[in-house]
C-alpha cells in the first residue's frame, strides 16, 4: 500500500476541538453490548509491548474508536508501524506502483507537466506530495520532467508532507541530486499557497484512520475495539476486497483485542453520518467506515488547487461507500487487524466519492478512471517500448513488461486502483475522450527520453 503511510497531526481547529471532545465524551459514556465471539483464539501469547499500551488505555477509559486504534498502531513515537524500519519494496509489507515501475511515475509526471501548460506555464511552481514514503514517486516526476527547461525554471520547491524523520532522510537522500530546494511540513495547512501547485496524494488516503459505524434499530452506533473480557459483536463477515492484492491467507490472532459496539449513540457519531447526504438513508445492519481526517485533507487540498493547480490522487478503492474494508498487511500478506499491534501496515478501501465531497469548492472539477485505463491514456505501452529499447539486458527488458503488465492488470492494481483529477478548469486529458495535440506532443517526447534506471 502507499508510498504514504504517515498520519497527520492537524492544528485543532474548531471542527476537529469539536470532534475530539465528543470522541472523549463517547468513551466516557460508552456502554458495551454482551456478545460472545466464538472465533477469538483461546491463545495467551505475549502481546507486543503496544498491545499492552492500546489494552492498558482501554482498561483506562474503555473500549476506544477504530480511528485511536489505528493512530496509535501506525503512528506511536516508539512502537507505531511507520516509526520503525522499512516498510516498502519487497522486502517490506507491501509493494506500491511507483516501486514496481518508474513507468507510472514518470506518467503521473507527464500529466503534472500538462496541467502547467494547460494553465498558462506559470512563473512559480511547487511540486507536493502528501505520503512520500522513500521518495520513489517524486524521483519519477522529477526525472521525467528536468528535460522540460521551461517547466524546470519555474519549479521554485519540492514541498513534501511527511512526519516520520527516519522517511525525511530517505527522501532528502533520493531527491538532493536535482537540486531543487525541497521542504517538509507535518500537515497540509503549513503548505505555502503563493506558488502554482501540483499536488501528489499516491496510496495516502487509504492509510488514514477511520470510524466504523453500524446502523441499528436505534440509529447509528459506533464500533469500538474492547477486550475480549468485554462484551463483542459478531465477527466480521468477508472483507468486501479483491484479495489478488495480497496472498489471502490469514493469520490467526492471540489478540485480546476485539471489535465490540457502542450500545449509546454519541455525538461524535451524529457529526460523522451528518457529513455526508449518502448515510443518511441506509437500511438498518449497515456499516461505514467514515474517515474525518481524510475529508478534512482532501477540503485543504481543494482550497489549495482553487487558488491555482491541479491535484492527482491516486488509491484503491471506488466511487462507494465501504463498511468492511478494514485490514492489516504484513509481509505482503493480509493478516487480522489486532494481531501484533504495530507490526502490520493498518489500511482501508477509499471511498472517492467522500474525497469529492470534500473537494466541492466552487469551480472545481473531479475525473475518475481505473488505474489501467488512466496509464493506458498516457501512453504507458508507448513508454514501456522504449524503456525496453533501452534497457541494458533482455533480463532488464523481460522485468520492464512484467511490472507494467502488472500496474495495468485487468483483474489486480488495473482495476482495483483509481485514479482522480482535481482541476479548477474542465475534466483535462484523459478524464475526457479526446487527446489534444499538446499532450500528444508531452506523451511522444517522454517516450523518446525514457531511459531505464
Amino acid at each position: 500500500m502507499q508510498t504514504l503511510r504517515t498520519h497527520f497531526r492537524p492544528r485543532p481547529s474548531a471542527f476537529s476541538r469539536y470532534l475530539h471532545n465528543a470522541q472523549k465524551q463517547a468513551i466516557i459514556l460508552n456502554k458495551c453490548q454482551l456478545r460472545q465471539n466464538s472465533q477469538l483464539s483461546g491463545s495467551t501469547a505475549e502481546p507486543t509491548k503496544l498491545a499492552k499500551i492500546i489494552e492498558d488505555t482501554i482498561r483506562s477509559t474503555g473500549p476506544i474508536p477504530v480511528s485511536q486504534y489505528i493512530q496509535l498502531c501506525l503512528s506511536h513515537p516508539t512502537e507505531g508501524y511507520y516509526m520503525k524500519g522499512d516498510i516498502f519494496g519487497t522486502k517490506g509489507d507491501f509493494i506500491t506502483s511507483p516501486e514496481i515501475s518508474q513507468a507510472f511515475g514518470e506518467l503521473v509526471g507527464i500529466w503534472l507537466l500538462s496541467r502547467w501548460l494547460e494553465d498558462g506555464k506559470p512563473s512559480r511552481v511547487q511540486l507536493v506530495e502528501l505520503g512520500p514514503g522513500r521518495g520513489t514517486l517524486m524521483d519519477d516526476i522529477l526525472r521525467a520532467t528536468r528535460g522540460f527547461k521551461e517547466f524546470a525554471s519555474a519549479l521554485t520547491s519540492v514541498t513534501l508532507v511527511e512526519t516520520s524523520q527516519q522517511l525525511r532522510k530517505k527522501q532528502k537522500d533520493k531527491l538532493e541530486k536535482y537540486g531543487v530546494p525541497l521542504s517538509w511540513h507535518d500537515r497540509i495547512e503549513d503548505v505555502p499557497q503563493d506558488a502554482y501547485s501540483l499536488v501528489v496524494a499516491h496510496e495516502f488516503f487509504d492509510a488514514l484512520p477511520i470510524h466504523i459505524l453500524q446502523k441499528t434499530d436505534r440509529g447509528f452506533r459506533e464500533v469500538l475495539v474492547g477486550l475480549d473480557s468485554t462484551t463483542l459483536i459478531k465477527n466480521r463477515s468477508a472483507l468486501d476486497i479483491d484479495t489478488t492484492l495480497a496472498s489471502p491467507i490469514v493469520k490467526r490472532t492471540s489478540s485480546r483485542l476485539n471489535f465490540t459496539l457502542s450500545a449509546d449513540a454519541s455525538p461524535i457519531t451524529s457529526v460523522l453520518v451528518a457529513s455526508s447526504p449518502r448515510f443518511a438513508n441506509l437500511p438498518t445492519g449497515s456499516r461505514i467506515e467514515v474517515s474525518p481526517a481524510s475529508f478534512k485533507i482532501a477540503h485543504q487540498v481543494g482550497n489549495l488547487i482553487q487558488k491555482g493547480g491541479a491535484a492527482l490522487v491516486v488509491d484503491y478503492g471506488g466511487p462507494q461507500l465501504y463498511g468492511n474494508s478494514f485490514r492489516a498487511f504484513r509481509k505482503h500478506k493480509v493478516v487480522e487487524v489486532f494481531d501484533e499491534p504495530g507490526s502490520s501496515d493498518l489500511t482501508t478501501n477509499v471511498d472517492f466519492a467522500y474525497l469529492k465531497e470534500a473537494m466541492s469548492q466552487p469551480g472545481l472539477h473531479h475525473g475518475l478512471l481505473s488505474q489501467r485505463d488512466f496509464l493506458l491514456k498516457m501512453g504507458i505501452e508507448v513508454r514501456c517500448n522504449a524503456l525496453m529499447r533501452n534497457a541494458p539486458s533482455d533480463e532488464r527488458r523481460k522485468d520492464i513488461e512484467h511490472s507494467v503488465k502488472r500496474l495495468i492488470d485487468p483483474i489486480g492494481m488495473g482495476t482495483q486502483y483509481q485514479v482522480m483529477a482535481v482541476t479548477p478548469k474542465e475534466k483535462p486529458y484523459p478524464f475526457l475522450e479526446a487527446m489534444g495535440t499538446g499532450m500528444q506532443r508531452l506523451v511522444e517526447k517522454g517516450a523518446t527520453t525514457a531511459k531505464a534506471v
